[in-house]
């Protein structure tokens, strides 16, 4: 099995002074609001090789309900390039949370076992992994910027929302 760029694992994240570090922010959402910082050894994050952590503060309102849908839109600022959905993980996906709940108990570990999510306050880190050589390709990666989104929706409402930069750039590899 192929593992995804983003593997999710809930954790608490011991952050260190000497990394560096973009603060999450919030873009609204019905019920659920995010707040936290994406971490990295470096100011730049090398592809393919590097990787991120971002640690997460989520608190809901109310339950999150069965269907709940995971959106990330991964786009390039300089010119707008959206990263395509790859794998059914990386890139700019849609993604069934609570089915990735269950078939990947392994990367995401909340304390509960599926939906509905009840209201509470969540704190997680989710690791995001720069290491398939073909990140490199058509990259046009020297210290590129890009912002990504993630939305959680029920139908068609955006119950939460984040987002937070990231700089990536070639290795050379």
């Amino acid at each position: 099995m192929k593992r995804p760029i983003v593997l999710i694992v809930f954790a608490l994240l011991a952050t260190s002074p000497s990394l560096c570090s973009h603060n999450i922010t919030d873009c609204g959402g019905s019920y659920v609001a995010f707040s936290g910082q994406s971490t990295d050894s470096a100011d730049i994050t090398q592809v393919p090789g590097g990787s991120i952590v971002l640690s997460i503060t989520a608190i809901n309102i109310q339950s999150i309900p069965a269907g709940v849908v995971l959106t990330k839109l991964i786009r390039r600022e300089a010119d707008d390039v959206i990263v395509p959905c790859l794998d059914g993980f990386s890139g700019s996906c849609q993604i069934d949370l609570c089915d990735f709940m269950i078939n990947y108990p392994e990367l995401i570990s909340l304390p509960v076992a599926g939906c509905p999510i009840p209201p509470a306050s969540y704190s997680f880190s989710s690791n995001l992994f720069f290491n398939e050589l073909w990140l490199a390709v058509n990259g046009n990666l020297q210290n590129a910027t890009y912002n990504m989104r993630y939305e959680l929706k029920v139908e068609q409402e955006v119950v939460g929302c984040f987002t937070v930069p990231i700089i990536l750039s070639s290795s050379g590899v």
